[in-house]
This record gives C-alpha cells, structure tokens and sequence, in this order.
C-alpha cells in the first residue's frame, strides 16, 4: 500500500522547511512525496531540491505559475499511489499522520477518512457517515466534514474524472461535494495530526477583490450539482449559496467596495433562496444581514458597516 502526498508550493519559504520535514519523517514509510513547485520566485525551489536530493521518495516538479489547481492537478495526473493525501506547504503534520489515518481506513473501510481538529480532545471516538448522500448533508450542514482538501485520506479511485478548477479560488469548494457523491463513507477522526497554520498572507484573509466571488461561483455549481443528483438536500445547498453572496457582501462592505454587477447578481438568489438560508443553523447575525439584504443588498452592506463600528 502507497500513498501519494501531494504538496503544492508557492512562495513558502518561511514554512517549507517544518512542512517538508514533517513529511518526510512519517512513521509509515511507503511514500510518494509529490512537491509541486508552482513558479516561486523566492527560495522555495532551492529547499524543495535540498530535499529531493536526500530522500528518493520526493518527486519534484517544476512549473510555471498557475495556480494551487493547477499545482494540485499536476500532483494527480502523475501520482501511483493507492491511496492520496494533500498538505498545503504552511502546514505541517505529526509524524503518525499517514499511519493514524491509514489506521482509520482498514478499520472502518471508508473511502475518506478524515484527521480531527481540534488539539485538546486526546481520546478517539472516530464519526463514520455511511453512504454518499448522508456525507453531503453533513458536510453541507455543519463543519464535521470541513471543507477543506487537505487533512484527509483518499482511496485514489475518488479522483478518477475529478480534477481543481483551475484559476479559480476556493477550489477545495469546487471539488468536495463532487468527491463525497463517489465514496461509500467518510470516518473523521478526532486526534489532531494535520497543523493548520492560518497566514495573514494566505487568501482567505484578502481585503475584497473580483477573485473573492468565486465562491458564489462555487456553491452554485454545487447546487446544480445537487439539484441533479441528490434534490431532496436541494434547501442545504440553496442555504449554502446564500452563505457564499453573504460572505462576499461583507467582505465588500469591509473593503469599502460596491461591484454593482455582484450586487445585481446577489438580489434574485436572497430573493428565491433566503428562506432555505434563515431555516438553518447559522447564526442571528448572519440571518439578520440575510433579512436585510433580501430587501436591498447596498441596506444590508450599510448596517453591517454601522454595526461594526459601533462595536
């Protein structure tokens, strides 16, 4: 049994080191290490082949930039392991994280298995959902199936046909709902092995740009996605599509911007889905921003302002 670890690298060099490191000091010995090495321009690529040239495990690539998809996607195509996991060059993992959740796997048989994450809980009581349709509920209604690609493991026939898009942002988003309908459970497990490491840097924590909208982008292809395959979960995608123009709306509304083609977008899905989003479980500031914004988005983005400073 093989498993490919697939890291995509850009600009890392401040994190390289510890990410690499944990890596290649895996209790489980069986590894392929794929560095992807999208076109740094700082001293990524000199630790990636630092690494390379000891241990023969590492397979380095190197290409021009294009993107985590596209880096994750070179990763895929050449990869010859049984089994897959992805890591994000600022993180880093604890040196059973291969065997603990390999351990998951035969255990349960599932075809994602999942680390835990939260670093106080130290007794293991691992989640299993059986079956696709109850892996997307979970996953489109709470935070037990994050969304996220990287701290999971994944029998390679998952991503057969199933590729990142590529130029877009919250790819992870584009792909997740897609890799749960193929498998026949998910197990998470409660021990934390995979260190996320959040960056001031990273995307996630951008003022407002045009690439933010991409998750909207994202959650409608999942929605369509679900209204085609699975529609009695139709009202958690819908609320999860009103989650996405939400978040864009306040990130606009933080960065002091108005996209009038967004806002125009943003009226007839608060409009035809708002009710989907209120019935959930997110929280009353959350509902409160929705009510305001089914009336007018550019209201909703006002108060929101007020609010905040008056805070």
């Amino acid at each position: 049994m093989k498993v490919s670890i697939i890291i995509p690298i850009y600009n890392a060099e401040n994190h390289l080191n510890k990410c690499i490191a944990s890596v290649a000091g895996q209790t489980f010995g069986n590894l392929e290490i794929i560095l992807v090495n999208d076109g740094s321009t700082d001293g990524s690529a000199d630790i990636c082949r630092s690494f390379a040239e000891k241990d023969p495990r590492i397979m380095l690539i190197d290409q021009k930039n294009a993107g985590v998809s596209a880096a994750r996607n070179a990763g895929l195509d050449i990869c010859t392991g049984d089994l897959i996991t992805f890591i994000d060059s600022d993180d880093y993992v604890s040196d059973d994280y291969v065997e603990y959740l390999l351990g998951l796997m035969d255990r349960y048989g599932s075809d994602i298995v999942c680390s835990g994450q939260n670093k106080d809980i130290t007794v293991d009581d691992p989640v299993v959902i059986e079956g696709p349709e109850a892996c997307l509920k979970e996953y489109l209604t709470t935070n037990v199936i994050y969304a996220a690609v990287w701290g999971k493991l994944y029998k390679k026939h998952i991503f057969e046909g199933i590729r990142f898009p590529a130029g877009k942002r919250f790819e992870d988003n584009y792909v997740l709902f897609q890799v749960l309908d193929k498998c026949n459970s998910v197990t998470i497990g409660q021990l934390m092995k995979y260190s996320y490491v959040s960056n001031a840097e990273s995307f996630i924590n951008e003022t407002f740009s045009p690439k933010q909208l991409d998750i909207v982008d994202a959650m409608t292809a999942q929605r369509e996605f679900i209204l085609e395959k699975h529609p009695l979960l139709l009202s958690e995608a819908n609320a999860r599509l009103v989650y996405a123009v939400n978040r864009c709306l306040t990130k606009m509304a933080d960065s002091k911007v108005k996209n009038a083609d967004f806002i125009s977008r943003a009226k007839p899905i608060y409009k035809a889905y708002s009710k989907d989003f209120l019935k959930g479980p997110s929280s009353s500031s959350a509902k409160n921003f929705c009510r305001i914004a089914r009336i007018s988005p550019k209201l909703a983005m006002s108060f929101y302002r007020a609010f905040k400073r008056e805070r």
